[in-house]
């Protein structure tokens, strides 16, 4: 049973960490900063190595990933590793792939430090959920094609398709299937039963980093494709309509942006304060 802690003098702290959907570039400002001050960083298996890095060098750092289909860190460890650090009065940054909120467990991990306790800061993180879609060049909402996205996971717990699943499946809004890699052949087979065949599902890996690769299929094709097994995990699929609308994505340099000439006019909808408030429009 978890006793409260009797917090040190120099008061122990857990910051709840989202890393970002892979690209280290894409951790916050924030969560970079409370990584500058961790002395104890319990950290995902996607977390990438760049933003480990932030850490001080003298931070202990610990992996407590879990992977589908491979050996998982079980959840009470990972609350045994945050009561052990608070107990020292230790600044423990809990650093999760994507935000943490979104199938990351926060809920569970942030309930334990409240038990004992142990103040806490969340820090968000950008979602895979809601980034890597775009990340392919996949709006997930898109005007006269799709007015709602629907984020879930493919499995519940009794090892069948979620209920939610089943139901989104019957709805036009774009689809958002974290964990749903090993599932994609039964999900096109419920599209089918439902008369979507020809709906088009994108299967997307490392979504945000320089390996990324996409994958679209129609739900008719993914039902028979014998090289599903073959497809990086983690992955994200994306199920809808707005597939088809999917744009080329290039890493082009910026163009240059300089003021070709100005243009100063009159903004007569502000209050007057002595004279005319006056807006400066540059064109480029």
């Amino acid at each position: 049973m978890t006793t409260p802690l009797n917090i040190p003098a120099r008061q122990a702290h857990l910051w709840l960490v989202g890393a970002g959907p892979g690209d280290p570039e894409l951790l916050t400002l924030k969560g970079a900063r409370a990584l500058e001050q961790a002395e104890l960083v319990l950290y995902d298996s996607l977390v990438h190595q760049d933003v480990l890095a932030l850490a001080p060098s003298h931070a202990v750092k610990v992996c407590v990933g879990k992977r589908a289909g491979q050996t998982s860190t079980p959840q009470a460890l990972i609350h045994d590793w945050i009561e052990n650090g608070a107990r020292q009065g230790l600044r423990i940054v809990r650093l999760k792939g994507g935000d943490p909120m979104v199938f990351g467990r926060a809920g569970e991990e942030l309930t334990f430090a409240e038990k004992l306790g142990l103040p806490w800061t969340y820090v968000p993180g950008i979602s895979s959920g809601t980034s890597l879609a775009g990340l392919s060049g996949i709006p997930l909402t898109l005007r006269g094609v799709a007015s709602s996205a629907w984020l879930g996971t493919a499995t519940g717990q009794d090892g069948r398709l979620t209920d939610d699943l089943v139901q989104a499946l019957r709805t036009s809004s774009t689809l958002v299937v974290f964990m749903g890699r090993r599932r994609l052949r039964e999900i096109a087979q419920h599209l089918l039963h439902l008369g979507k065949g020809d709906l088009p599902v994108a299967v997307v890996s490392e979504g945000s980093l320089p390996q990324h690769h996409t994958v679209v299929r129609t739900a008719r094709e993914w039902a028979v494709s014998s090289d599903l097994d073959q497809l990086a995990d983690p992955a994200l699929l994306v199920l809808g309509e707005v597939v088809n609308h999917r744009l080329q994505t290039h890493a082009t340099p910026l163009r240059s942006i300089a003021p070709t000439f100005s243009h100063e006019y009159q903004v007569p909808h502000l209050p007057q304060a002595g004279k005319p408030h006056v807006q400066r429009l540059r064109r480029v």
